[in-house]
Protein backbone atom coordinates (compact mmCIF):
# COMPACT_ATOMS: atom_id res chain seq x y z
CA UNK A 1 0.00 0.00 0.00
CA UNK A 2 1.23 3.55 -0.69
CA UNK A 3 2.11 5.83 2.19
CA UNK A 4 -0.89 8.06 1.48
CA UNK A 5 -3.42 5.19 1.61
CA UNK A 6 -5.13 7.02 4.48
CA UNK A 7 -6.55 9.28 1.77
CA UNK A 8 -8.42 6.33 0.23
CA UNK A 9 -11.21 3.91 1.10
CA UNK A 10 -10.27 0.24 0.81
CA UNK A 11 -12.75 -1.55 -1.51
CA UNK A 12 -11.03 -4.91 -1.80
CA UNK A 13 -12.87 -8.15 -1.07
CA UNK A 14 -11.35 -11.57 -1.57
CA UNK A 15 -13.64 -13.06 -4.18
CA UNK A 16 -13.41 -10.57 -7.06
CA UNK A 17 -10.98 -8.29 -8.88
CA UNK A 18 -13.29 -5.29 -9.05
CA UNK A 19 -11.07 -3.17 -6.83
CA UNK A 20 -8.14 -3.56 -9.23
CA UNK A 21 -10.22 -2.19 -12.11
CA UNK A 22 -11.16 0.73 -9.85
CA UNK A 23 -7.53 1.69 -9.28
CA UNK A 24 -7.28 -0.26 -6.02
CA UNK A 25 -9.33 2.08 -3.82
CA UNK A 26 -11.70 5.05 -3.79
CA UNK A 27 -10.33 8.49 -2.97
CA UNK A 28 -11.89 9.96 0.15
CA UNK A 29 -13.83 13.19 -0.21
CA UNK A 30 -15.00 12.34 -3.72
CA UNK A 31 -18.37 12.72 -5.44
CA UNK A 32 -19.10 9.68 -7.61
CA UNK A 33 -21.83 9.54 -10.26
CA UNK A 34 -23.03 6.15 -11.55
CA UNK A 35 -25.29 6.74 -14.52
CA UNK A 36 -27.37 4.20 -16.42
CA UNK A 37 -30.83 3.11 -17.44
CA UNK A 38 -33.03 0.75 -15.44
CA UNK A 39 -31.54 -2.75 -15.20
CA UNK A 40 -28.03 -1.77 -16.27
CA UNK A 41 -26.46 -2.49 -12.86
CA UNK A 42 -26.29 0.83 -11.00
CA UNK A 43 -27.55 -0.56 -7.71
CA UNK A 44 -25.41 -3.70 -7.64
CA UNK A 45 -22.24 -1.68 -8.23
CA UNK A 46 -23.29 0.72 -5.48
CA UNK A 47 -24.03 -2.24 -3.17
CA UNK A 48 -20.69 -3.91 -3.98
CA UNK A 49 -18.83 -0.73 -2.99
CA UNK A 50 -21.00 -0.29 0.10
CA UNK A 51 -20.29 -3.85 1.26
CA UNK A 52 -16.53 -3.52 0.77
CA UNK A 53 -16.13 -0.24 2.66
CA UNK A 54 -18.28 -1.63 5.49
CA UNK A 55 -16.03 -4.68 5.70
CA UNK A 56 -13.06 -2.35 6.17
CA UNK A 57 -14.67 -0.41 9.03
CA UNK A 58 -16.16 2.60 7.23
CA UNK A 59 -19.49 4.00 8.47
CA UNK A 60 -22.19 4.19 5.79
CA UNK A 61 -25.56 5.78 5.06
CA UNK A 62 -27.45 4.13 2.21
CA UNK A 63 -30.60 5.89 0.94
CA UNK A 64 -32.71 3.74 -1.40
CA UNK A 65 -35.93 4.47 -3.21
CA UNK A 66 -36.18 0.98 -4.70
CA UNK A 67 -35.94 -1.34 -1.69
CA UNK A 68 -37.59 -1.74 1.66
CA UNK A 69 -35.33 -2.81 4.53
CA UNK A 70 -36.48 -6.42 4.17
CA UNK A 71 -35.90 -6.44 0.41
CA UNK A 72 -32.52 -4.76 0.84
CA UNK A 73 -31.34 -7.49 3.21
CA UNK A 74 -32.63 -10.21 0.86
CA UNK A 75 -30.90 -8.57 -2.10
CA UNK A 76 -27.58 -8.29 -0.29
CA UNK A 77 -27.81 -11.88 0.98
CA UNK A 78 -28.55 -13.17 -2.54
CA UNK A 79 -25.17 -11.95 -3.79
CA UNK A 80 -23.36 -12.74 -0.53
CA UNK A 81 -22.90 -9.10 0.43
CA UNK A 82 -24.36 -9.78 3.87
CA UNK A 83 -24.77 -6.62 5.95
CA UNK A 84 -27.00 -7.75 8.85
CA UNK A 85 -24.30 -7.28 11.48
CA UNK A 86 -23.47 -3.79 10.21
CA UNK A 87 -27.12 -2.76 10.57
CA UNK A 88 -27.27 -4.20 14.09
CA UNK A 89 -24.11 -2.44 15.28
CA UNK A 90 -25.18 0.86 13.62
CA UNK A 91 -22.20 0.98 11.27
CA UNK A 92 -24.76 0.99 8.45
CA UNK A 93 -27.75 3.34 8.41
CA UNK A 94 -30.25 2.21 5.77
CA UNK A 95 -32.95 4.70 4.80
CA UNK A 96 -35.76 3.34 2.57
CA UNK A 97 -37.79 5.95 0.73
CA UNK A 98 -41.05 3.99 0.89
CA UNK A 99 -42.09 5.33 4.32
CA UNK A 100 -41.31 8.89 3.22
CA UNK A 101 -43.06 8.60 -0.10
CA UNK A 102 -46.06 6.59 1.09
CA UNK A 103 -47.75 5.59 -2.12
CA UNK A 104 -45.96 6.37 -5.36
CA UNK A 105 -46.44 10.11 -4.90
CA UNK A 106 -43.37 12.30 -5.15
CA UNK A 107 -42.89 15.11 -2.67
CA UNK A 108 -41.57 18.34 -4.14
CA UNK A 109 -39.53 19.02 -1.00
CA UNK A 110 -38.12 15.52 -0.46
CA UNK A 111 -34.55 16.29 -1.49
CA UNK A 112 -34.66 19.45 0.63
CA UNK A 113 -35.80 17.42 3.63
CA UNK A 114 -32.96 14.96 3.09
CA UNK A 115 -30.42 17.77 2.88
CA UNK A 116 -31.67 19.16 6.18
CA UNK A 117 -31.37 15.77 7.92
CA UNK A 118 -27.69 16.26 8.70
CA UNK A 119 -27.54 13.09 10.83
CA UNK A 120 -27.83 11.09 7.59
CA UNK A 121 -24.61 12.71 6.38
CA UNK A 122 -22.55 12.19 9.52
CA UNK A 123 -21.23 8.90 8.11
CA UNK A 124 -18.02 8.61 6.10
CA UNK A 125 -19.65 7.05 3.02
CA UNK A 126 -23.06 8.13 1.71
CA UNK A 127 -24.95 6.47 -1.15
CA UNK A 128 -28.13 7.78 -2.75
CA UNK A 129 -29.71 5.12 -4.98
CA UNK A 130 -31.30 6.55 -7.03
CA UNK A 131 -31.49 10.30 -7.26
CA UNK A 132 -33.76 9.93 -10.29
CA UNK A 133 -36.82 9.39 -8.14
CA UNK A 134 -36.00 12.11 -5.61
CA UNK A 135 -35.94 14.94 -8.15
CA UNK A 136 -38.19 13.99 -11.05
CA UNK A 137 -37.65 15.50 -14.49
CA UNK A 138 -38.72 19.15 -14.81
CA UNK A 139 -39.64 19.48 -11.12
CA UNK A 140 -36.68 21.69 -10.19
CA UNK A 141 -35.51 25.18 -11.07
CA UNK A 142 -31.92 26.02 -11.99
CA UNK A 143 -31.37 27.43 -8.49
CA UNK A 144 -32.75 24.24 -6.92
CA UNK A 145 -30.37 22.13 -8.99
CA UNK A 146 -27.37 24.28 -8.09
CA UNK A 147 -28.17 24.09 -4.36
CA UNK A 148 -28.40 20.29 -4.50
CA UNK A 149 -25.04 19.89 -6.24
CA UNK A 150 -23.48 22.53 -3.98
CA UNK A 151 -24.62 20.51 -0.97
CA UNK A 152 -23.08 17.32 -2.38
CA UNK A 153 -19.79 19.08 -3.05
CA UNK A 154 -19.80 20.57 0.43
CA UNK A 155 -20.11 17.05 1.87
CA UNK A 156 -17.20 15.88 -0.29
CA UNK A 157 -15.11 18.83 0.90
CA UNK A 158 -15.76 17.64 4.46
CA UNK A 159 -14.00 14.38 3.50
CA UNK A 160 -17.24 12.47 2.95
CA UNK A 161 -17.41 10.08 0.01
CA UNK A 162 -20.71 10.22 -1.90
CA UNK A 163 -22.09 7.87 -4.52
CA UNK A 164 -25.13 9.00 -6.47
CA UNK A 165 -26.84 6.73 -8.98
CA UNK A 166 -29.10 8.24 -11.63
CA UNK A 167 -31.30 7.15 -14.52
CA UNK A 168 -30.61 9.81 -17.16
CA UNK A 169 -34.12 9.40 -18.56
CA UNK A 170 -35.80 10.35 -15.28
CA UNK A 171 -33.72 13.20 -13.90
CA UNK A 172 -33.96 16.94 -14.39
CA UNK A 173 -31.59 17.66 -17.31
CA UNK A 174 -30.03 20.69 -15.66
CA UNK A 175 -29.29 18.78 -12.46
CA UNK A 176 -27.81 15.86 -14.39
CA UNK A 177 -25.54 18.20 -16.36
CA UNK A 178 -24.36 19.87 -13.16
CA UNK A 179 -23.60 16.58 -11.41
CA UNK A 180 -21.75 15.29 -14.48
CA UNK A 181 -19.59 18.41 -14.58
CA UNK A 182 -18.84 18.43 -10.85
CA UNK A 183 -18.42 14.71 -10.20
CA UNK A 184 -14.89 13.59 -9.33
CA UNK A 185 -15.71 10.11 -10.61
CA UNK A 186 -18.21 9.48 -13.40
CA UNK A 187 -19.22 6.00 -14.54
CA UNK A 188 -21.67 5.43 -17.37
CA UNK A 189 -23.26 1.99 -17.67
CA UNK A 190 -24.21 0.56 -21.05
CA UNK A 191 -25.10 -2.80 -22.54
CA UNK A 192 -24.12 -4.44 -25.82
CA UNK A 193 -24.99 -7.63 -27.67
CA UNK A 194 -22.00 -9.96 -28.03
CA UNK A 195 -22.35 -13.46 -29.42
CA UNK A 196 -26.07 -13.48 -28.72
CA UNK A 197 -25.59 -12.46 -25.07
CA UNK A 198 -26.20 -9.11 -23.42
CA UNK A 199 -23.00 -7.78 -21.86
CA UNK A 200 -22.74 -5.01 -19.30
CA UNK A 201 -20.03 -2.36 -19.45
CA UNK A 202 -19.00 0.40 -17.09
CA UNK A 203 -17.39 3.27 -19.01
CA UNK A 204 -15.07 5.47 -16.99
CA UNK A 205 -15.68 9.05 -18.14
CA UNK A 206 -13.71 10.59 -15.26
CA UNK A 207 -11.70 9.32 -12.29
CA UNK A 208 -9.81 11.99 -10.38
CA UNK A 209 -7.10 11.05 -7.86
CA UNK A 210 -7.07 7.38 -8.87
CA UNK A 211 -4.52 5.44 -6.82
CA UNK A 212 -3.42 3.52 -9.93
CA UNK A 213 -4.40 3.16 -13.58
CA UNK A 214 -8.13 2.82 -14.29
CA UNK A 215 -9.21 1.38 -17.68
CA UNK A 216 -11.58 3.32 -19.91
CA UNK A 217 -14.20 0.55 -19.76
CA UNK A 218 -14.88 -2.34 -17.40
CA UNK A 219 -16.98 -5.30 -18.60
CA UNK A 220 -18.80 -6.95 -15.71
CA UNK A 221 -21.46 -9.53 -14.89
CA UNK A 222 -23.82 -10.09 -11.97
CA UNK A 223 -24.13 -13.62 -10.60
CA UNK A 224 -26.24 -15.12 -7.75
CA UNK A 225 -24.09 -15.98 -4.72
CA UNK A 226 -21.22 -14.05 -6.31
CA UNK A 227 -22.26 -10.47 -6.96
CA UNK A 228 -20.07 -8.46 -9.31
CA UNK A 229 -17.65 -10.37 -11.50
CA UNK A 230 -15.22 -8.99 -14.07
CA UNK A 231 -15.54 -10.26 -17.63
CA UNK A 232 -12.06 -11.02 -18.89
CA UNK A 233 -12.79 -11.68 -22.56
CA UNK A 234 -15.71 -9.31 -23.24
CA UNK A 235 -14.73 -6.56 -25.64
CA UNK A 236 -16.62 -3.86 -27.53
Amino acid sequence: MPEDFDDYLDIQIERDEFHRKMGGALPKGSLMLIEGKYGYGKSIICQRLLYSVLSHGTSVTYISNELSTKDFLKQMDSVKYCVDEYLLNDQLLFIPMFPLLGRVVFRQDLIKRLMCARALFDREFIAIDTLSFLLVKDNSTADDCFRVVQFFKMMANLDKSLIITVDPEHLNNELLTLIRSMADIHFELRTAQLGGDTKRYMYVNRFKRAMSTVPSSIPFRVEPDEGIGIEISAMV
